[in-house]
């Protein structure tokens, strides 16, 4: 199997020897050759979260499909100075440096705990900004974080790259 680039991992699996494992070498349960993935290294924190707390995490590495620049932490700046003037203030808005949604950069994640979760891609930092806020305000308003194609912002339509069922909690539809 084909490994992807440095550029689009954001985990780092580590082989396991039996040998020096986390937690010492008997009892773990973990056979010599198995692989753990850690957290990555690149995640960049901007402000302290706790379990209740709404992201917005947005790709800092997406060049922009027309200039080629690096538009992400600009759209940090811009939804951070957008939300503060809503009700959707609560969110902390974070970068990571990859969100493997290479091919459909700008990439834009929502998530929060106990509530489904969203990956956005295709986003323009300078004319999809006012329908993140508004998807913001949408999501935080969500018991479960579920919407419909039809509750999103228009703007956002076709962007849509996943949603991603809360952890532990059961989605009937």
């Amino acid at each position: 199997m084909a490994q992807r680039p440095a550029s689009q991992e954001t985990c780092h699996r580590h082989e396991l020897t039996g040998r020096g494992v986390p937690g010492g070498d008997a009892g773990t349960g973990l056979s010599a050759g198995s692989s753990i993935i850690l957290p990555s290294p690149f995640w960049k924190v901007t402000e302290m979260l706790d379990a209740s707390s709404h992201r917005i995490i947005v790709c800092s590495l997406c060049r922009d499909s027309a200039t080629g620049l690096r538009s992400g932490e600009d759209l940090c700046a811009d939804l951070r100075s957008r939300l503060a003037q809503t009700s959707a203030s609560s969110f902390a808005v974070e970068t990571v440096d990859c969100m493997a949604g290479c091919s459909r950069p700008l990439t834009v994640a929502f998530n929060a705990h106990g509530k489904a979760g969203y990956l956005f891609g295709s986003i323009d930092s300078g004319t999809d900004v006012g329908a993140l806020v508004e998807f913001a305000r949408l999501y935080a308003s969500l018991a479960d974080g579920w919407c419909s194609s039809d509750q999103r912002p228009a703007r956002l339509a076709g962007k849509i790259l996943a949603r991603i069922p809360a952890g532990g909690r059961e989605q009937v539809r």
